[in-house]
């Protein structure tokens, strides 16, 4: 099976995704004129749908990244069930527009930011499995990624489920601590050296 053209696919798939985002993003149609007021007033209350777009933008762009490491770089070939399971990892994927707007819309409802938490999570589980399948088949790995790299990307998957975990609980107690679990993974993720410091912090290795 041909891991370039199911990378190409992928990142298809990635380009359309990012792209919708910004399409729910809509300024409502009006028919008469508005003062500068009225104007201010509307994009106020764009807000939640701008900030949840933004979020989700970075938190697929992180996909991205993720998607990228285990394709170009941890694995050296494809089989038929790795195949099945990336699309089971882009029909999660490609759901995120919807529950990113769900929730652009309804920010303090509590089934709106459970349905944005459980997508994410179902796309983070998936791309767990693959990495776990990979580690489980020598013949379809790179043995010359180094095992440090291969443990900080464990570390982070299981850091971004923790998290997304406790934020969907969160959101049947208090929305905005849920907002803070989602957020969490894409700071640590994008910052650079987080992994470094957690290691001299908590004083362990990852060699």
């Amino acid at each position: 099976m041909n891991k370039n053209r199911v990378e190409a696919l992928s990142d298809g798939v990635f380009a359309i995704v990012l792209t919708l985002l910004i399409f729910e993003v809509r300024i409502p149609e009006n028919t008469k004129a508005l003062t500068d007021a009225e104007v201010w007033q509307l994009l106020v209350h764009l807000l939640p749908l701008i900030s949840s777009f933004a979020l989700t933008f970075l938190v697929v762009s992180v996909f991205w990244i993720n998607h990228n490491f285990v394709f170009h770089t941890f694995m050296k070939q494809i089989d038929r069930y790795l195949n099945l399971m990336n699309f089971v990892y882009l029909l999660f994927l490609v759901f995120v527009p919807f529950s990113a707007s769900l929730w652009g819309m309804y920010p303090y409802n509590i089934p709106a930011a459970l349905i944005y938490g459980l997508n994410i999570l179902a796309v983070i589980i998936m791309s767990a499995s693959m990495v776990r399948y990979l580690s489980r088949h020598k013949d379809l790995r790179n043995e010359d990624i180094s095992k440090r790299l291969v443990k900080q990307a464990r570390v982070r998957t299981a850091l971004t489920e923790i998290s997304y975990v406790l934020g969907i609980i969160s959101s049947f107690v208090f929305i905005p601590l849920s907002v803070f679990f989602y957020l969490f993974p894409l700071i640590f993720n994008l910052t650079p050296g987080s992994l470094n410091f957690m290691e001299k912090l908590f004083k362990f290795e990852l060699s």
